[in-house]
């Protein structure tokens, strides 16, 4: 019987999700030098629970078109590099296209972004690594990235415990 096999998406991506985003200051990097790469001049930064709950950075870049806001959570998708020689070229933070990929994979992704020279932005949803919605939507030019989760009792700081007079959560 073969024992080699090869992974269904959904544990590959969270296989390359623990690579990319080990801890909630690797999704922060991740998204300010995605934001870097567009040139933004502003940069805001918003955590929640030291970012295990939430991670939102909002930037003054470019921002994207329609087509490459819903693109860009595809793995290998990147706007850096299309041929094997722009490896020795790189002048960007960010190449690989794996990085709102693997955020994506775990937690949900809202992005909304809008061009200087568009009448309209794009709002992208994706949860459980899979998109759900694609609307217009207004936004100021650039780009906004919430990464949130819902954090178990225990990555919460507290544990629940089930007693005789209900459920209670308990700081550790």
């Amino acid at each position: 019987m073969s024992k080699i096999r090869v992974l269904p998406d959904h544990i590959s991506n969270l296989i390359a999700a623990g690579e990319v985003v080990e801890r909630p200051a690797s999704v922060a990097k991740e998204l300010v030098e995605n934001a870097i790469d567009a040139g933004a001049t502003r940069i805001v930064i918003d955590v929640e629970s030291g970012g295990r709950r939430l991670v939102k950075i909002t930037d003054d870049g470019e921002g994207m078109v329609r087509d490459d806001a819903v693109l860009a959570f595809e793995r290998h998708a990147t706007s850096k590099i299309s041929m094997a020689s722009d490896l020795n070229a790189i002048a960007t933070l960010g190449f690989r296209g794996e990085a709102l990929a693997s955020i994506a994979s775990v937690a949900r992704v809202e992005l909304i972004t809008q061009r200087a020279d568009a009448s309209a932005g794009t709002r992208v949803l994706i949860e459980g690594g899979r998109m759900r919605d694609v609307k217009d939507a207004a936004h100021p030019r650039g780009t906004t990235i919430r990464s949130h989760r819902e954090l178990s009792p225990h990555e919460s700081g507290y544990s629940l415990r089930v007693g005789a007079s209900g459920n209670q959560l308990h700081p550790h």
